[in-house]
């Protein structure tokens, strides 16, 4: 039996929903006439586990609630309806939402071919926030977004990452629940392998998921585009062509959008690609300054230290004594 078969067989509950036509409480917090959005406590799942990962009973609404834990849903087959802190998302196959502690979700029923797979982490430190911290991205954009958090309150602690953007995250996600649902010797430490593996990929998709965010038609959007692809050689006068717009009104909007100048983001872009490069290559420090589009040397060692705070030969020299 595959996953899909497994997950298709209708369970206890699912059964007496199919015949009841209304939601049977799967948790206490869920029973009798519930506050609005009970909080679901994390000791009924985890027993020691990293993770536990269920399926979603079909065939009921299920209601509104929140969470003392990060929960990741995925769309393992036909579509979801759920609304997430009072705004309606409409979820199809591969897709993955994932909600941080404090979010309120309810999910409209299930039908017979729609599959979702719940999965909830037992580490209360892992957060959207903390994913977002270790993501290591020189991507201005994505520093951007992160410090100015342009997001929607309403969407503020939960991701959805869609289906075409997640390939790597599904196949992990599929091995994990494999090893789950059908155990075998050193499934466990299987899973637990996997979790670390999970948490990086989706760090790493954060940027792309954060990027959607704006409107493609954005200028300041599109200004932000321009220094991440063309840092090296990129001036203002070129970006306002580029652009069709004046130089100094895009001056201007960079200014109160960001708070910071044209010529600021985009040292902050080169200075945070010569970083990435200090620290995993070998690449020469003059190169490196030249590549990333500093033309003087002095003028580049002020700037690095400045922004953090070291040489860039005492971040290499650190990097190496780590190793």
């Amino acid at each position: 039996m595959d996953l899909i078969a497994l997950l298709s067989q209708e369970s206890v509950i699912e059964k007496e929903q199919k015949k009841r036509h209304k939601f049977v409480p799967d948790l206490p917090e869920l029973e009798g006439e519930a506050t609005r959005a009970p909080k679901i406590q994390e000791h009924l799942f985890f027993e020691n586990k990293d993770i536990y990962i269920s399926k979603h009973n079909r065939y009921a609404a299920y209601p509104e609630h929140s969470h003392q834990f990060l929960e990741l849903n995925y769309i393992v087959r036909g579509e979801c309806r759920q609304i997430i802190n009072g705004v309606p998302y409409l979820l199809n196959e591969g897709d993955i939402l994932l909600m941080d502690t404090g979010s309120e979700h309810s999910i409209e029923a299930l039908g017979k071919d729609d599959l979702l797979l719940n999965i909830l982490f037992n580490n209360k430190s892992i957060s959207i926030n903390w994913l977002m911290n270790m993501n290591h991205n020189d991507s201005i954009l994505y520093k951007i977004l992160l410090t100015n958090n342009p997001l929607d309150t309403n969407a503020a602690n939960f991701i959805l990452f869609r289906n075409e953007q997640n390939e790597h995250i599904k196949q992990i996600i599929n091995n994990m629940a494999d090893e789950y649902f059908f155990p075998k010797v050193f499934s466990g430490k299987i899973i637990s392998s996997y979790l670390p593996i999970l948490l990086y990929e989706l760090a790493r998709s954060l940027p792309h998921e954060y990027s959607e965010t704006f409107s493609k038609k954005d200028p300041f959007y599109e200004v932000l585009q321009l220094i991440d692809s063309e840092f090296t050689t990129l001036t203002l006068d070129a970006a306002s062509k580029r652009l069709n717009f004046n130089k100094n009104y895009l001056s201007n909007m960079i200014k109160k959008r960001s708070g910071q100048t044209f010529t600021e983001l985009l040292n902050e872009k080169r200075l945070l690609k010569a970083n990435l490069l200090i620290e995993s290559t070998e690449i020469p420090i003059q190169t490196i300054l030249t590549e990333v589009g500093f033309s003087n040397k002095t003028y580049f060692y002020t700037c690095y230290k400045n922004r953090f705070h070291r040489l860039p030969s005492e971040v290499r020299k650190n990097g190496a004594a780590s190793k």
